[in-house]
């Protein structure tokens, strides 16, 4: 979860005659000063008012005559320098005011100041728990994902399934790249029953982080996941043995079909948020084509949604298929389905470094020489 924090102005100035609010202000962030830059976020509106009017406080007398709020000031700085996000504000809004325009747009958990020291609702204890989709609620899970993609602009949806459930590619008993479909019409059961799940998993995703986001005309969500060539390598057989050009063509545009893929099954009644997908990229699984058995971070990285401005990520685990229509919490009730917050760099790292790995390539195919 990502926080808003809120110390208005007019709070940071009459804190001055309030010793006990300094020092349940230092007490609070001595309790979460780890976690600092990691789960708060500084909003302010696009002119910097929130800040200009910090920077006047910091360069008056107030401060020089209370060195503590000198030192609260700079505590929001750094967050600032890790953490922060420029909205738009509706016309007249005072920047004093800038929390409950939040509120009314949406954000349900608000760390503001002096209300939090009456109501610290954050347990430091549960800041990284998985969250068993099995045990929350519909509710829960969206407002956990929305808090991180809310404030950004590019949104990245992660995961290495995908060409596996939008296609027929994971059915074993099709050798023939004639025979790779993304028409539900001829899938297994199994196969129309992950196509349903992943299907709506994207469509609530992308239309729910539409609709929590504070830059819906600038929004972009990109989609990435990838090919690991060790799972189609029945189909590269195939063409081998069967060589002709359709099939040669088909099999080098395999990246192609599984892109195409993916837009049909996002594609449904999405008005408007369906714009903010920007690309769908189809990435190597392995960094350097290769699986090293004993080096890290060529083939591991968790299925995730994450954004790159805010340094913030959530594992979304078994993936993109998080949601179910029938079930009482519109939830996947399946006990190894869960979202989890990441904090730790490493972690972090594992979420987004999909990003670093190469775009894909199929293997090439030769002709036979006896081929006529």
């Amino acid at each position: 979860m990502l926080y808003p924090l809120i110390a208005s102005p007019k709070f940071i100035i009459n804190i001055k005659d309030n010793e006990e609010y300094i020092k349940k202000f230092f007490d609070f962030y001595k309790k979460y000063k780890d976690v600092w830059t990691d789960i708060f976020i500084l909003v302010d509106d696009e002119k910097n008012s929130l800040i200009e009017s910090y920077k006047k406080i910091y360069a008056s007398d107030v401060t020089s005559e209370n060195p503590d709020i000198k030192k609260i000031l700079e505590l929001i700085f750094k967050l600032k320098s890790y953490k922060h996000s420029n909205i738009k504000l509706s016309e007249n809004t005072d920047i004093n005011e800038i929390s409950y325009y939040l509120k009314r747009n949406g954000v349900k958990k608000i760390v503001q100041f002096p209300e939090y020291f009456d109501d610290e609702f954050i347990n430091i204890k549960q800041l990284q728990p998985k969250i068993r989709l099995i045990d929350t609620s519909y509710e829960n899970v969206i407002e956990e994902i929305c808090s991180i993609t809310r404030f950004s602009k590019k949104v990245f949806l992660n995961d290495a399934m995908i060409p596996l459930n939008v296609t027929n590619l994971s059915n074993r008993n099709i050798k023939d790249i004639k025979d790779v479909s993304n028409d539900p019409e001829v899938f297994t059961y199994i196969e129309k029953e992950k196509f349903k799940y992943y299907q709506l998993g994207f469509q609530t995703l992308i239309k729910e982080i539409y609709k929590s986001n504070f830059f819906q005309d600038e929004l972009e969500i990109y989609v990435f996941t990838t090919l690991q060539h060790q799972k189609i390598k029945h189909l590269f057989d195939f063409v081998i043995k069967n060589y002709d050009d359709e099939r040669v063509e088909l099999w080098n545009n395999l990246s192609k079909f599984v892109v195409e893929s993916i837009k049909k099954s996002i594609h449904v009644e999405l008005g408007k948020s369906f714009n903010c997908v920007k690309d769908i990229v189809i990435k190597n699984h392995f960094k350097d084509f290769i699986k090293h058995e004993n080096k890290e971070n060529y083939e591991i990285y968790d299925r995730s949604i994450f954004v790159l401005d805010q340094n913030s990520a959530i594992e979304i685990r078994k993936g993109i298929d998080l949601f179910d229509e029938k079930s009482k919490n519109g939830l996947r009730a399946d006990s190894g389905y869960h979202i989890r917050n990441y904090l730790a760099e490493e972690e972090l790292q594992s979420a987004r470094q999909i990003i670093e790995h190469p775009d894909y390539e199929p293997r090439k195919v030769h002709k036979p020489r006896k081929f006529n």
